[in-house]
């Protein structure tokens, strides 16, 4: 009798773990995401911009295909790339995550656009901002707004 109890509460046991271990795999334990900050801006800003590190720790490369942000007419992902001499914001129709690696977003370089903000969030506040992969994953961070290092920003003239 004693040893029925026991091997019953064993395959209880062994159960559960197998759960917990199975839901590990296909939870967004494969998507880390550091550091995520927005760049303070002036109170009439017609854009703002967002950086992060993400890091993919699965073994297939993953695609960051959009962003989602209350308040703001659209969100894009831009990168911003040298032509000609000259940086410029180019419009991407995602950002890739390599397999076991990782895309750094900063200013720069790789970031995602929050354009036409309904208000301008101040510094010490934060953005929630929820990112959409093309693994089916999608993520919420909370960006805190502060003052980006300046880079050198001569270069980085836009002409409206």
């Amino acid at each position: 009798m004693f040893h029925k109890i026991k091997t019953i509460g064993l395959m209880f046991i062994a159960l559960i773990s197998f759960n917990t271990t199975f839901a590990t795999q296909h939870q967004s334990g494969n998507i880390m995401i550091n550091d995520p900050w927005v760049r303070s801006a002036p109170p009439n800003a017609p854009a703002l911009g967002a950086f992060m590190q993400i890091a993919n720790h699965s073994d297939t490369d993953v695609k960051l295909l959009s962003a989602n942000v209350a308040g703001y007419k659209r969100v894009e992902l831009h990168r911003t790339i040298p032509k000609n001499g000259v940086m410029q914001m180019v419009k991407q129709e995602f950002m890739p995550i390599p397999a076991h690696g990782e895309l750094m977003l900063k200013p720069g370089s790789w970031h995602i656009m929050l354009i036409g903000p309904e208000s301008v969030p101040s510094k010490g506040e934060s953005v929630k901002i929820e990112l959409i992969f093309d693994n089916g994953l999608s993520k919420t961070v909370h960006a805190k707004v502060r003052k980006g290092k300046m880079m050198h920003h001569k270069k980085m003239m836009h002409h409206h």
